[in-house]
C-alpha cells in the first residue's frame, strides 16, 4: 500500500511540476514578425494557450520587426484582457507531463 501512496504522490507531483511550467512559460517572449501579428500575439509553450491584443500597447510606436515582445500584465492603463485557451492548455501540459514521465523512466532505467 505504501508503495502505491509514493507512486501516485510521484504521479501528482509531475502533474503540478508540468502545470507549473506551462503556466510560466506565458513569460516567455515570443517573436512578431509584422505589425498586424500585434493584435493576436499567441504566448505559451509548447502549443500556445494565452492570446493578448498588444497592438493596442504597442501600436503606435514604431520599430524594426521582427521583434521579440512579453506578455503585458495590469502595470499599464491600456493593457487588454488576456484570453486563455483551455484545449491548448490541456495538450500543452499532457506533453510536459509526457516528457517528465519520460525522463523519469529514463533516470530509474539508469539507476538500475
Amino acid at each position: 500500500m505504501s508503495e502505491l501512496l509514493d507512486r501516485l504522490f510521484i504521479w501528482l507531483f509531475l502533474l503540478l511540476v508540468s502545470i507549473f511550467l506551462v503556466l510560466i512559460s506565458i513569460l516567455s517572449p515570443v517573436t512578431i514578425h509584422e505589425r498586424e501579428e500585434l493584435s493576436v500575439a499567441m504566448f505559451g509553450y509548447p502549443v500556445p494557450f494565452a492570446q493578448q491584443d498588444l497592438m493596442k500597447i504597442y501600436g503606435e510606436y514604431a520599430m524594426d520587426y521582427p521583434h521579440k515582445f512579453t506578455i503585458s500584465f495590469g502595470m499599464l492603463e491600456n493593457v487588454s484582457d488576456i484570453y486563455f485557451y483551455k484545449i491548448p492548455f490541456f495538450f500543452s501540459v499532457l506533453i510536459v507531463y509526457i516528457g517528465l514521465v519520460i525522463i523519469r523512466y529514463i533516470h530509474n532505467r539508469s539507476l538500475i
